[in-house]
Parts: structure tokens; C-alpha cells; sequence
């Protein structure tokens, strides 16, 4: 009996400390969710770009074009259909060109604060889009992550986009 006891309580310290390293995030969490999104959005993957966002997620964007600003605030089925829109446009490129003329997305994590507690992450990044050798758009953000279940998710935050054509 006490041997059952003690392996019912290992069980239950063991299901304790997988709960909670499956709710904390750190640095190398944050960089291995950019990668993953990263490579979603090269391979045109829209659900795994949509799974990234978290139910109370909201981007509060400032797009700055030659033609004027403009902000607007986006919840996440908003800009799930946003990034639905944009893969869509980039695969429709890539298959009409079969595959010669593609967007290239590149970012870089400036810094990564972490909460405390660890449950929280703040990341401020940059990120470009080329087509060929010309630069199309520029983004500067600051965005919330967490970590629930060991997936990763975007609580949203504030981007500042700017756009110089094609």
C-alpha cells in the first residue's frame, strides 16, 4: 500500500511540474515561436499562422503609406482574415510565377522581457518584406506572448507598418 502511495504521489509531482513548464515561457520559447510562424508564412500555411493567435489577442496598427497614416485596432479573427488575404496574395505570386518571384519575409527580435512569473513575454521586433532586391514594407511592433499547454500564443500588442510599394 505505501509503495502505491508513493508512486501516486511521484505521479502527481511529476503531472505538477509538466503543468507548469507547459505554462511558462522563456526567451528560447519566444524565438522558437517566431521561427515557427516565420516558416508558416513561407510555406503560404494560414492555419498554423491563425493557431498563433490568443482569443483576447488585439494589434493596435499604424499603417504609414506615401498616400497617409492610418491606425486601426484588430481582434483576432480580424487579423487572421488579414493574413489570410496576404498568404493568398503571396501564393497566388509564387504559383503564377512558378515559384521565381516570392516575397521575402525576414524579422529580428530586438529584445524579449519576461515576466516575473513567467507566464508573460514582451517582444519588440522588426521585420521587412522584399520583392527582389526592393524593400515593400518595414514593421517595428511590440507584442504579449504566453504559453499554455506548451503552444505558444500572441496576445497582440502594436505594430507601426511602413508600406513603399512595389
Amino acid at each position: 500500500m505505501l509503495v502505491k502511495l508513493l508512486l501516486l504521489g511521484g505521479v502527481g509531482i511529476a503531472a505538477l511540474i509538466a503543468y507548469d513548464h507547459g505554462r511558462s515561457i522563456d526567451e528560447a520559447d519566444v524565438r522558437a515561436h517566431y521561427r515557427t510562424q516565420l516558416e508558416a508564412l513561407r510555406a503560404f500555411d494560414e492555419e498554423a499562422i491563425c493557431a498563433g493567435i490568443a482569443d483576447d489577442y488585439a494589434l493596435e496598427l499604424t499603417e504609414r503609406t506615401p498616400g497617409g497614416d492610418a491606425s486601426e485596432t484588430l481582434d483576432g479573427p480580424e487579423s487572421c482574415d488579414v493574413s489570410r488575404k496576404m498568404l493568398g496574395f503571396m501564393r497566388q505570386m509564387s504559383e503564377q510565377t512558378g515559384g521565381l518571384v516570392t516575397i521575402d519575409v525576414s524579422y529580428t527580435i530586438g529584445t524579449v522581457t519576461i515576466a516575473p512569473d513567467r507566464r508573460k513575454a514582451t517582444v519588440e521586433s522588426t521585420s521587412t518584406a522584399k520583392l527582389g532586391d526592393r524593400l515593400i514594407s518595414r514593421s517595428r511592433g511590440r507584442e504579449e506572448l504566453s504559453r499554455s499547454f506548451w503552444r505558444t500564443r500572441s496576445h497582440g500588442g502594436t505594430a507601426q507598418v511602413w508600406s513603399y510599394g512595389g
